[in-house]
Protein backbone atom coordinates (compact mmCIF):
# COMPACT_ATOMS: atom_id res chain seq x y z
CA UNK A 1 0.00 0.00 0.00
CA UNK A 2 1.42 3.54 -0.90
CA UNK A 3 2.30 5.82 1.80
CA UNK A 4 0.25 8.98 2.50
CA UNK A 5 1.66 12.20 0.94
CA UNK A 6 2.08 14.21 3.55
CA UNK A 7 3.27 17.96 2.96
CA UNK A 8 4.09 19.21 6.55
CA UNK A 9 6.50 16.33 5.86
CA UNK A 10 7.80 17.93 2.43
CA UNK A 11 7.96 21.06 4.59
CA UNK A 12 10.19 19.67 6.89
CA UNK A 13 12.66 18.12 4.24
CA UNK A 14 12.90 21.10 2.30
CA UNK A 15 13.91 23.30 5.12
CA UNK A 16 16.62 20.72 5.73
CA UNK A 17 18.06 21.85 2.61
CA UNK A 18 21.45 23.92 2.88
CA UNK A 19 20.42 27.70 1.21
CA UNK A 20 16.47 27.19 1.95
CA UNK A 21 16.46 27.23 5.86
CA UNK A 22 14.22 30.47 5.99
CA UNK A 23 11.36 28.65 3.97
CA UNK A 24 8.68 26.66 6.26
CA UNK A 25 4.65 27.30 6.17
CA UNK A 26 3.53 30.29 5.47
CA UNK A 27 1.22 30.51 8.51
CA UNK A 28 4.11 30.62 10.27
CA UNK A 29 6.85 32.38 8.41
CA UNK A 30 7.79 35.96 9.22
CA UNK A 31 10.55 36.35 6.91
CA UNK A 32 8.65 39.31 5.07
CA UNK A 33 6.54 40.47 7.98
CA UNK A 34 6.31 43.69 8.86
CA UNK A 35 7.09 44.13 12.77
CA UNK A 36 7.26 48.07 12.73
CA UNK A 37 6.84 51.31 10.63
CA UNK A 38 8.83 54.37 10.32
CA UNK A 39 7.48 57.73 10.53
CA UNK A 40 7.97 59.94 7.65
CA UNK A 41 6.88 63.11 10.41
CA UNK A 42 4.17 63.41 8.38
CA UNK A 43 1.06 61.73 9.45
CA UNK A 44 -1.03 61.76 6.06
CA UNK A 45 1.99 60.38 4.13
CA UNK A 46 2.38 57.60 7.07
CA UNK A 47 -1.35 56.99 6.22
CA UNK A 48 -0.86 57.01 2.27
CA UNK A 49 1.98 54.24 2.65
CA UNK A 50 0.81 51.86 5.59
CA UNK A 51 -2.76 53.06 6.13
CA UNK A 52 -2.59 54.64 9.51
CA UNK A 53 -1.43 58.27 10.86
CA UNK A 54 0.75 55.72 13.55
CA UNK A 55 2.59 53.95 10.12
CA UNK A 56 4.86 55.44 7.31
CA UNK A 57 7.91 53.01 5.77
CA UNK A 58 7.46 49.56 6.57
CA UNK A 59 10.83 48.52 8.40
CA UNK A 60 11.85 45.15 6.01
CA UNK A 61 10.88 47.11 2.68
CA UNK A 62 12.20 49.59 0.10
CA UNK A 63 10.32 52.95 -0.46
CA UNK A 64 11.35 55.21 -3.77
CA UNK A 65 10.67 59.12 -3.39
CA UNK A 66 10.64 60.85 -7.10
CA UNK A 67 9.92 64.19 -7.90
CA UNK A 68 11.28 67.22 -10.24
CA UNK A 69 13.67 69.93 -8.89
CA UNK A 70 12.69 71.44 -5.54
CA UNK A 71 9.51 69.01 -4.55
CA UNK A 72 10.87 68.09 -1.34
CA UNK A 73 12.88 64.83 -1.71
CA UNK A 74 15.89 65.45 0.59
CA UNK A 75 13.83 67.17 2.65
CA UNK A 76 11.52 63.83 3.45
CA UNK A 77 14.92 61.80 3.13
CA UNK A 78 16.13 63.92 6.37
CA UNK A 79 12.85 63.94 8.23
CA UNK A 80 12.73 60.26 7.90
CA UNK A 81 16.64 60.22 9.39
CA UNK A 82 15.62 62.26 12.34
CA UNK A 83 12.34 60.10 13.08
CA UNK A 84 13.81 56.36 12.27
CA UNK A 85 16.73 58.06 14.85
CA UNK A 86 13.59 58.40 17.26
CA UNK A 87 12.79 54.66 17.16
CA UNK A 88 16.92 53.76 17.78
CA UNK A 89 17.75 53.38 14.31
CA UNK A 90 20.90 54.24 13.11
CA UNK A 91 21.28 55.59 9.54
CA UNK A 92 23.56 55.05 6.51
CA UNK A 93 22.81 58.27 4.05
CA UNK A 94 24.51 57.39 0.85
CA UNK A 95 24.70 60.84 -0.81
CA UNK A 96 25.19 61.05 -4.80
CA UNK A 97 24.75 64.64 -4.92
CA UNK A 98 26.52 66.50 -2.14
CA UNK A 99 23.46 67.46 -0.84
CA UNK A 100 23.78 66.99 2.90
CA UNK A 101 25.96 67.98 5.64
CA UNK A 102 26.51 68.21 9.71
CA UNK A 103 25.21 71.56 9.43
CA UNK A 104 21.93 71.26 7.51
CA UNK A 105 21.51 67.61 8.97
CA UNK A 106 21.41 69.30 12.83
CA UNK A 107 18.54 71.59 11.21
CA UNK A 108 16.54 68.83 10.75
CA UNK A 109 16.90 67.49 14.46
CA UNK A 110 19.18 64.84 13.39
CA UNK A 111 21.94 63.51 15.41
CA UNK A 112 25.02 63.31 12.82
CA UNK A 113 26.56 61.30 15.32
CA UNK A 114 24.55 58.36 14.46
CA UNK A 115 24.30 58.90 10.44
CA UNK A 116 27.39 57.90 8.61
CA UNK A 117 27.93 59.45 5.48
CA UNK A 118 28.48 57.80 2.69
CA UNK A 119 29.05 59.31 -1.18
CA UNK A 120 28.60 56.88 -4.00
CA UNK A 121 29.16 57.40 -7.38
CA UNK A 122 27.93 54.50 -9.24
CA UNK A 123 25.58 51.88 -9.50
CA UNK A 124 27.93 49.33 -9.01
CA UNK A 125 29.92 51.24 -6.02
CA UNK A 126 26.02 50.87 -4.01
CA UNK A 127 25.69 47.20 -4.86
CA UNK A 128 28.89 46.59 -3.30
CA UNK A 129 28.32 49.04 -0.67
CA UNK A 130 24.77 47.22 0.35
CA UNK A 131 26.09 43.84 0.07
CA UNK A 132 28.80 44.37 2.35
CA UNK A 133 26.56 46.23 4.87
CA UNK A 134 24.20 42.80 4.37
CA UNK A 135 26.81 40.32 4.93
CA UNK A 136 28.24 42.04 8.15
CA UNK A 137 24.18 42.67 9.71
CA UNK A 138 23.16 38.87 8.88
CA UNK A 139 27.20 38.04 10.63
CA UNK A 140 25.99 40.33 13.74
CA UNK A 141 22.70 38.32 13.96
CA UNK A 142 24.70 34.97 14.09
CA UNK A 143 26.54 36.52 17.04
CA UNK A 144 23.35 37.27 19.01
CA UNK A 145 22.95 40.97 18.01
CA UNK A 146 20.11 42.58 16.77
CA UNK A 147 21.30 46.20 14.52
CA UNK A 148 18.51 48.92 13.64
CA UNK A 149 19.68 50.32 10.34
CA UNK A 150 18.24 52.43 7.75
CA UNK A 151 19.90 52.53 4.68
CA UNK A 152 19.01 56.18 2.55
CA UNK A 153 19.99 56.68 -1.28
CA UNK A 154 19.70 60.40 -2.55
CA UNK A 155 19.56 59.97 -5.40
CA UNK A 156 19.32 56.82 -7.43
CA UNK A 157 18.39 59.27 -10.84
CA UNK A 158 22.80 60.51 -9.96
CA UNK A 159 24.46 57.10 -9.65
CA UNK A 160 26.53 56.34 -12.97
CA UNK A 161 27.53 53.46 -14.42
CA UNK A 162 31.73 52.31 -14.29
CA UNK A 163 31.56 52.34 -18.32
CA UNK A 164 29.99 55.88 -18.15
CA UNK A 165 32.93 57.01 -15.90
CA UNK A 166 35.28 54.97 -18.02
CA UNK A 167 34.24 57.07 -21.01
CA UNK A 168 34.29 60.34 -19.69
CA UNK A 169 37.83 59.92 -19.00
CA UNK A 170 38.69 58.84 -22.65
CA UNK A 171 36.36 62.33 -23.36
CA UNK A 172 33.63 59.93 -24.93
CA UNK A 173 30.31 61.74 -24.51
CA UNK A 174 27.90 58.58 -26.17
CA UNK A 175 25.73 57.36 -23.02
CA UNK A 176 24.24 53.73 -22.71
CA UNK A 177 20.77 54.17 -21.36
CA UNK A 178 20.06 50.57 -22.05
CA UNK A 179 23.46 49.56 -19.76
CA UNK A 180 22.34 51.53 -17.02
CA UNK A 181 19.01 49.97 -16.60
CA UNK A 182 20.08 46.47 -17.19
CA UNK A 183 22.45 47.49 -14.18
CA UNK A 184 19.97 49.09 -12.07
CA UNK A 185 17.85 45.86 -12.15
CA UNK A 186 20.84 43.74 -11.31
CA UNK A 187 21.29 46.02 -8.62
CA UNK A 188 17.81 45.52 -7.11
CA UNK A 189 17.91 41.80 -8.16
CA UNK A 190 20.86 41.26 -5.90
CA UNK A 191 19.85 43.28 -2.60
CA UNK A 192 16.27 43.30 -2.39
CA UNK A 193 15.30 40.05 -0.89
CA UNK A 194 18.76 40.13 1.81
CA UNK A 195 17.39 43.88 3.03
CA UNK A 196 13.99 42.25 3.56
CA UNK A 197 15.43 39.18 5.28
CA UNK A 198 17.65 41.16 7.73
CA UNK A 199 14.93 43.94 8.06
CA UNK A 200 16.76 47.07 6.91
CA UNK A 201 14.68 49.26 5.00
CA UNK A 202 16.06 51.46 1.87
CA UNK A 203 14.21 54.96 0.89
CA UNK A 204 15.59 56.09 -2.46
CA UNK A 205 14.79 59.31 -3.85
CA UNK A 206 15.20 59.89 -7.28
CA UNK A 207 14.52 62.27 -10.37
CA UNK A 208 11.76 62.56 -12.61
CA UNK A 209 11.83 62.38 -16.33
CA UNK A 210 8.97 62.97 -19.30
CA UNK A 211 8.24 59.64 -20.62
CA UNK A 212 5.64 59.09 -23.80
CA UNK A 213 7.08 61.58 -25.53
CA UNK A 214 5.31 61.87 -29.01
CA UNK A 215 2.44 60.21 -27.78
CA UNK A 216 -1.34 61.22 -26.89
CA UNK A 217 -0.01 62.71 -23.77
CA UNK A 218 3.45 62.91 -21.82
CA UNK A 219 4.22 61.16 -17.94
CA UNK A 220 6.27 61.73 -15.77
CA UNK A 221 8.35 58.73 -15.10
CA UNK A 222 10.92 57.49 -12.14
CA UNK A 223 14.51 58.01 -13.45
CA UNK A 224 16.78 54.49 -13.73
CA UNK A 225 13.68 52.37 -15.71
CA UNK A 226 11.70 50.13 -14.23
CA UNK A 227 14.15 47.92 -12.30
CA UNK A 228 13.56 49.87 -8.99
CA UNK A 229 9.95 50.64 -9.13
CA UNK A 230 9.77 46.41 -9.52
CA UNK A 231 11.32 45.98 -6.72
CA UNK A 232 10.36 48.76 -3.94
CA UNK A 233 6.81 47.99 -1.82
CA UNK A 234 5.82 51.40 -2.19
CA UNK A 235 6.76 54.31 -5.04
CA UNK A 236 5.37 57.79 -5.05
CA UNK A 237 5.84 60.96 -7.05
CA UNK A 238 5.85 64.40 -6.03
CA UNK A 239 4.70 67.00 -7.47
CA UNK A 240 4.54 70.63 -6.23
CA UNK A 241 2.31 74.47 -5.97
CA UNK A 242 3.17 76.95 -4.91
CA UNK A 243 2.44 78.48 -1.22
CA UNK A 244 1.39 81.86 -0.67
CA UNK A 245 0.46 84.38 1.77
CA UNK A 246 -0.55 87.82 1.25
CA UNK A 247 0.99 87.25 -2.48
CA UNK A 248 4.34 86.24 -1.23
CA UNK A 249 6.03 82.96 -1.82
CA UNK A 250 6.29 81.57 1.35
CA UNK A 251 6.70 77.31 0.83
CA UNK A 252 5.73 74.25 -1.16
CA UNK A 253 2.35 72.80 -1.29
CA UNK A 254 3.29 69.21 -2.13
CA UNK A 255 1.03 66.30 -3.75
CA UNK A 256 2.52 63.13 -3.11
CA UNK A 257 0.62 60.75 -5.73
CA UNK A 258 1.26 56.79 -5.42
CA UNK A 259 3.21 55.11 -8.73
CA UNK A 260 2.51 52.13 -6.59
CA UNK A 261 1.08 51.18 -3.23
CA UNK A 262 1.67 47.40 -1.66
CA UNK A 263 -0.64 48.30 1.47
CA UNK A 264 -2.61 50.98 0.73
CA UNK A 265 -5.40 51.71 -1.64
CA UNK A 266 -3.23 54.23 -4.16
CA UNK A 267 -4.52 57.62 -2.67
CA UNK A 268 -2.77 61.13 -3.32
CA UNK A 269 -2.29 63.01 -0.35
CA UNK A 270 -1.01 67.09 0.00
CA UNK A 271 1.30 68.66 2.37
CA UNK A 272 2.96 71.95 2.91
CA UNK A 273 6.58 72.58 3.15
CA UNK A 274 7.41 75.90 4.61
CA UNK A 275 10.30 77.79 4.03
CA UNK A 276 10.36 79.43 7.74
CA UNK A 277 8.88 76.29 9.39
CA UNK A 278 9.37 73.59 7.87
CA UNK A 279 7.07 70.51 7.25
CA UNK A 280 3.69 70.95 9.71
CA UNK A 281 2.80 67.27 10.50
CA UNK A 282 -0.99 68.15 10.79
CA UNK A 283 -1.48 69.82 7.63
CA UNK A 284 -4.24 68.06 5.53
CA UNK A 285 -6.04 66.41 8.44
CA UNK A 286 -8.52 68.80 8.74
CA UNK A 287 -10.55 66.99 5.21
CA UNK A 288 -10.96 63.69 7.77
CA UNK A 289 -12.61 65.36 10.69
CA UNK A 290 -15.82 65.82 11.68
CA UNK A 291 -17.68 66.73 14.73
CA UNK A 292 -19.27 63.32 15.37
CA UNK A 293 -16.35 61.58 15.19
CA UNK A 294 -13.42 63.92 16.64
CA UNK A 295 -15.39 66.81 17.66
CA UNK A 296 -13.27 69.17 15.00
CA UNK A 297 -15.41 70.87 12.53
CA UNK A 298 -15.86 74.39 10.41
CA UNK A 299 -18.54 76.39 12.27
CA UNK A 300 -19.16 77.59 16.24
CA UNK A 301 -19.11 77.00 19.48
CA UNK A 302 -20.79 78.71 21.68
CA UNK A 303 -22.84 78.75 25.10
CA UNK A 304 -26.68 78.42 24.86
CA UNK A 305 -28.04 81.21 27.28
CA UNK A 306 -31.03 79.10 28.02
CA UNK A 307 -29.24 75.93 28.85
CA UNK A 308 -25.78 77.10 29.78
CA UNK A 309 -24.44 74.06 27.65
CA UNK A 310 -22.22 74.78 24.81
CA UNK A 311 -23.58 74.16 21.67
CA UNK A 312 -21.49 73.43 18.03
CA UNK A 313 -23.70 75.52 15.08
CA UNK A 314 -21.40 74.01 11.57
CA UNK A 315 -21.05 76.13 9.37
CA UNK A 316 -19.02 75.12 6.01
CA UNK A 317 -17.65 78.16 4.45
CA UNK A 318 -16.30 79.44 8.10
CA UNK A 319 -12.87 80.04 8.23
CA UNK A 320 -13.25 78.93 12.21
CA UNK A 321 -12.94 75.54 14.06
CA UNK A 322 -14.94 74.46 16.79
CA UNK A 323 -12.95 72.31 19.15
CA UNK A 324 -15.02 70.04 21.28
CA UNK A 325 -12.33 69.09 23.75
CA UNK A 326 -11.00 72.41 24.08
CA UNK A 327 -14.65 74.06 24.31
CA UNK A 328 -13.40 76.82 21.63
CA UNK A 329 -13.24 78.05 18.31
CA UNK A 330 -10.07 78.30 16.36
CA UNK A 331 -8.76 80.27 13.67
CA UNK A 332 -7.47 77.97 10.34
CA UNK A 333 -4.00 79.24 11.47
CA UNK A 334 -4.22 78.09 14.88
CA UNK A 335 -5.56 74.73 14.11
CA UNK A 336 -2.73 72.93 12.85
CA UNK A 337 -1.17 71.89 16.31
CA UNK A 338 -0.54 69.39 19.04
CA UNK A 339 -3.09 70.99 21.25
CA UNK A 340 -5.94 70.61 18.48
CA UNK A 341 -4.61 66.89 17.26
CA UNK A 342 -4.07 65.42 20.41
CA UNK A 343 -3.14 61.87 20.74
CA UNK A 344 -6.35 60.78 21.35
CA UNK A 345 -8.34 62.86 18.42
CA UNK A 346 -5.76 61.53 16.07
CA UNK A 347 -6.46 57.94 17.42
CA UNK A 348 -10.06 58.66 16.83
CA UNK A 349 -9.48 59.70 13.12
CA UNK A 350 -7.36 56.56 12.85
CA UNK A 351 -9.74 54.24 13.31
CA UNK A 352 -12.59 55.58 12.24
CA UNK A 353 -11.66 57.53 9.10
CA UNK A 354 -8.07 56.96 7.90
CA UNK A 355 -7.71 53.08 7.77
CA UNK A 356 -11.18 52.92 6.26
CA UNK A 357 -10.56 54.95 3.91
CA UNK A 358 -6.70 53.86 2.92
CA UNK A 359 -5.93 50.31 3.81
CA UNK A 360 -6.44 47.92 1.54
CA UNK A 361 -10.01 45.98 1.62
CA UNK A 362 -10.01 42.28 3.80
CA UNK A 363 -11.58 40.19 0.39
CA UNK A 364 -12.76 37.41 3.14
CA UNK A 365 -14.01 37.21 6.07
CA UNK A 366 -12.72 35.01 8.60
CA UNK A 367 -15.61 32.28 8.08
CA UNK A 368 -15.06 32.51 4.75
CA UNK A 369 -11.57 31.59 5.03
CA UNK A 370 -12.26 28.76 7.15
CA UNK A 371 -14.64 27.35 4.28
CA UNK A 372 -11.84 27.59 1.98
CA UNK A 373 -9.82 25.56 4.34
CA UNK A 374 -12.45 23.01 4.98
CA UNK A 375 -14.92 23.09 1.68
CA UNK A 376 -16.63 19.74 3.09
CA UNK A 377 -18.10 22.35 6.24
CA UNK A 378 -21.36 23.95 5.69
CA UNK A 379 -21.72 27.42 6.84
CA UNK A 380 -22.45 26.33 10.18
CA UNK A 381 -19.56 24.14 10.49
CA UNK A 382 -20.85 20.88 10.06
CA UNK A 383 -20.06 18.27 7.84
CA UNK A 384 -22.80 17.23 5.07
CA UNK A 385 -23.38 16.94 1.76
CA UNK A 386 -25.81 18.89 -0.50
CA UNK A 387 -28.51 17.28 -3.00
CA UNK A 388 -28.88 18.62 -6.54
CA UNK A 389 -32.24 19.90 -5.03
CA UNK A 390 -30.04 21.79 -2.51
CA UNK A 391 -31.44 19.72 0.05
CA UNK A 392 -29.44 17.81 2.93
Amino acid sequence: MAKAFSFQELDKALSKIEGFETGSILETNEFSKTTEWISTGNYLLNAQLSGSLFGGIANNRSIGIAGDPSTGKTFLAMNITREAQKQDYDVIYCDTEGAIDKNSAKKFGVDPTRVRYQPIKTINDFKIFTTNILEKVKNARKDGAEPRIMIILDSLGMLSTDKETGDAIKGKSAMDMGLRSKEMRSLFRVITLDLTGVRIPLVCTNHTTTGGIGGFMPTKEASGGDGPIFSMSNVIMLSKAQLKENDTKTGIIVTSTPKKARFTRPYPVKFHISFMNGMNPYVGLQDFTSWEICGIERGKLEVNKKTGEMEFTPNASSTRWAIKHLGKTVTSSQLFSGEIFTDEVLQMIDEKVIKPHFLLPDLFDENELAMLANPESDEDGENGEVEANGEE
